[in-house]
Parts: structure tokens; sequence; C-alpha cells
């Protein structure tokens, strides 16, 4: 998994999300449907790339996440994912984090606040009404 000009893409699959690594806007977004059959597999590498590359990065971070569905599974790799940019964050890290979910959608909601309540690092919740 390498950055070609300093971005990465990973397409969306029924049961994956889209990632989008931008190393120059210092960019993370991570958006779809999240639900793979292994997703320790799927995840572990995009979280070691992204804990090798944030400390590099100088300035304020934003990192995106807007699921559509999220497996407990997959919940549980989120939630990795997040404490270690925490500790990034308690390190000196700029990161923000904005978790977007759509009006009447109580689960994401309920996972972004759950989020919100337990970290210490800025998550904001952005309704994005539903189309």
């Amino acid at each position: 998994m390498e950055l070609v000009d300093n971005k990465l893409t990973i397409e969306a699959s029924d049961d994956t999300p889209a990632i989008i690594i931008d190393g120059d806007k210092r960019f993370v977004r991570v958006e779809g449907p999240s639900f793979p059959e292994n997703a320790v597999e799927f995840y572990t590498p995009i979280i070691e790339k992204l804990l090798t590359l944030i400390p590099t990065w100088k300035g304020e971070i934003k990192i995106e996440f807007e699921f559509s569905i999220l497996s407990s599974a997959s919940n549980k790799a989120v939630y990795e994912l997040l404490v270690r940019l925490e500790k990034l964050h308690a390190e000196g890290s700029d990161i923000h984090i904005d978790w977007i979910y759509e009006t009447y959608d109580e689960d994401m909601f309920d996972e972004g606040s759950g989020y919100k309540d337990c970290l210490k690092i800025p998550i904001e919740l952005i309704e994005r009404p539903s189309e």
C-alpha cells in the first residue's frame, strides 16, 4: 500500500468503504459501508499506513468518517484506529475528526457520540441531510 504523488485511493466495494489519503492536504476520508468479511485484514494495513504517515504531517490534519453501515467488527477496528489517533494527538499531532452521519441515522449518530464521549480527541458530529 504505497502512496502515488502523496495520495492513496482505495475504491469502495459492496462491503468496504472508499478510503482517500492525501498527504499534501493532510486529509483522510473513509466513506461508505463497512462490513468486510474480515475487518482486521481490511483495516490493519490502513491503520499501519496512517500511523506512519500522520506523525510526519505538519499542521492541521483532517479525518472524515462517513459510514452508511458499520458492522461490529468494523466498529472495533475504527475504535482501535481512533485510540491510536488519540495517542498521536496527545503527542502533538493536530488531528481533527469529523464524524458525518445522515439525518435520521440514529445508529451512526450514536456511534460517533460514543467515540466523542470516551476519547480525548476532537470529534465533531456533522449531520448531513438525507438525500
